[in-house]
């Protein structure tokens, strides 16, 4: 595919210009219909005269449709733009990072968007439509996924929502509530993927910062240690990664703790677990669900997470946990390979 897109560079870079600019205008629609031609212009930064005659040949392919409210895609247009998705990192170039960080982390698989999410809202949707569609992939019936929450797993949790069922699933969260926006906790997202994909969920109703007395005590219940057990044995885990100090901060740490885990070196978070550059764990929350050494049983773990303001905290866990794949962006990528201590620590 590489080879493809570096032929029509070479050969026919107007066409790759076309593609691109057409695939950009859908997706503009995809997520803001009903919109107008000015609306797309300037948020693409096109003429406007050369937007309307794309917005043209995409309704003459059955593509678009527009009415006095705005512009909307067709179910032929959503379809279109599905399909076109998977060719993206193509397109952008952005195979290359995804191959220098597969071969640093010894990763099965590295998926990255094109854009910044840090600084583009749309490049986390498809982030998250990226992850969905990997997720489809993978999963097999009568598999146990387990997720944990966050803003970027919602989104993938929404994009599920356009693909096929796959029945006789199971879906837990990862961890329990951290208190987050409802939408973004890792029981919201199980249970909305669980609807989508036509399977069941189970929730863990226990907050994720708890004191260790807490956790003990509540790992004894029976109902709490059967999630618990399902949990572990999960076949699939989707987790979120989080830069430490803002982590802490959602976790109401106190300005001392803050302080603490900055002397500490602490840069990324996943799972409770707070790791340094090396990926060494130097804080851990106590907490119920699944633990660091779980992992290792664990056929496939997907680390979904994007932006530049990440991109350290991400190479951390990675050096850290055990991880599979990574579904990722651009400005989180650049970040991750421009440092140079991003070599896998065993």
């Amino acid at each position: 595919m590489d080879q493809l897109f570096s032929l029509m560079e070479r050969f026919a870079p107007e066409a790759l210009e076309i593609i691109t600019m057409r695939y950009q205008i859908l997706r503009q629609v995809f997520y803001h219909q009903p919109i107008g031609r000015r609306q797309i212009s300037k948020a693409l930064n096109y003429p406007e005269r050369t937007v309307r005659g794309e917005i043209e040949v995409l309704r003459s392919r059955n593509a678009l449709y527009t009415t006095a409210a705005g512009i909307f895609l067709t179910p032929a247009g959503k379809s279109l733009l599905q399909e076109i998705d998977q060719y993206i990192p193509f397109l952008y170039q952005t195979q290359t990072l995804a191959y220098e960080i597969k071969h640093m982390f010894n990763l099965q698989e590295v998926i990255v968007v094109p854009g910044d999410s840090y600084h583009n809202p749309l490049v986390k949707k498809d982030l998250g439509a990226a992850a969905a569609r990997f997720l489809h992939r993978i999963l097999k019936p009568g598999c146990i996924l387990a997720v944990s929450g966050g803003t970027t797993l919602a989104e993938m949790a929404a994009a599920m929502e356009q693909g096929p069922a796959i029945g006789n699933i199971l879906v837990v969260p990862a961890r329990g509530g951290l208190g987050e926006d409802v939408e973004q906790q890792a029981g919201t997202i199980a249970a909305r993927i669980a609807k989508s994909l036509g399977g069941q969920y189970r929730l863990l109703h226990v907050p994720d910062n708890l004191e260790e007395s807490t956790a003990e005590v509540l790992r004894q219940d029976s109902h709490v240690n059967k999630i618990v057990q399902t949990i572990k044995s999960s076949d699939i885990l989707v987790l979120g990664i989080g830069a430490a100090l803002e982590m802490a901060s959602r976790r109401n740490f106190t300005a001392d703790e803050l302080k603490q885990l900055w002397e500490l070196g602490a840069v990324g978070e996943a799972l409770r677990y707070y790791f340094n550059k090396e990926g060494k764990i130097v804080f851990e929350v106590a907490g119920i669900g699944l633990e660091r050494t779980d992992l290792d049983k664990i056929p496939e773990v997907v680390a979904v997470a994007g932006g530049s303001h990440k991109g350290e905290a991400i190479r951390a866990v990675l050096n850290g946990c055990r991880t599979t794949a990574l579904i990722t962006d651009e400005g989180a990528a650049q970040k991750i390979l421009n440092n140079d201590n991003g070599n896998k620590e065993n």
